[in-house]
């Protein structure tokens, strides 16, 4: 999605918001108009979708394509993060605009000033209109009110917007790679698999082991008031008493 009068587009996504486990994670792509001059540039993102559309390993695939375009300077991104315990702190959206804007401020420094996020000064939300920059920054979905940040929302921009889709792929492989590392750590709770989500394996191991660290207490609150679980499994284990 690029405008004749705009400079390029800036797309930003999440990955990780409704996981039970780990940080949210979200990606920044800074895409200039130039790029499309660029046949070569073109031939390489042409498979470029939402991440959910493509297994794992083709996402990661991908990922390695939009590295490298990122480091020869083609392209501009970054992600950034919000930890559990700002998700504690801020909830589940708090925390998601926090680590968009994180993910924006980083791929503007790597831009050396090519794109700089702009503070949202009047009401973007009554009259989206009213947002006119030399770039079109674009989110995911609707708008985020607490995005400090001018942007417009796109719904399934992920499936429109290439930069939008980009974003996608840095922050679901970036947060998939970081749960990982983590399932090395925390073997019993399929996190390699999972990825933090509530999947049965997933609910089972909350059940017999407890919580980590590097759970949610807000999510977990919400299911133990739901129903989904009764046994709090070993306290050593956990950092908040389930009751």
């Amino acid at each position: 999605m690029l405008c004749k009068d705009k400079g390029g587009v800036v797309g930003v996504d999440e990955a990780g918001r409704g996981c039970l486990a780990g940080p949210v994670v979200a990606g920044c792509v800074i895409l200039p108009a130039v790029f499309f001059t660029d046949s070569g540039n073109r031939k390489i993102t042409e498979e470029i979708n939402d991440s959910k559309q493509f297994n794992e390993g083709k996402r990661e695939d991908l990922f390695r394509r939009i590295q490298r375009l990122i480091d020869r300077s083609k392209i501009y991104g970054a992600i950034g993060c919000a930890s559990v315990d700002e998700i504690e702190e801020r909830n589940i959206v708090g925390a998601t605009c926090l680590a968009m804007a994180r993910a924006m401020e980083s791929a503007s420094a790597r831009s050396r000033g090519i794109w700089s996020p702009l503070i949202i000064e009047e009401d973007l939300f009554a009259r989206e209109d009213r947002v006119k920059t030399e770039w079109a920054v674009l989110v995911d979905g609707r708008p985020m009110k607490k995005l400090v940040y001018q942007h417009l929302g796109l719904v399934k921009g992920d499936t429109i917007s290439l930069a939008v889709a980009m974003s996608s792929i840095l922050a679901k492989v970036s947060r998939d790679q970081w749960m990982k590392k983590l399932a090395m750590e925390f073997p019993d709770y399929g996190f390699a698999s999972n990825k933090g989500y509530g999947t049965p394996v997933h609910l089972k191991a909350l059940n017999k082991y407890g919580i980590t660290k590097h759970h949610r207490p807000r999510f977990l609150r919400s299911l133990l008031a739901n129903g989904h679980s009764k046994n709090p499994g070993k306290p050593e284990q956990s950092r908040l008493s389930l009751i």
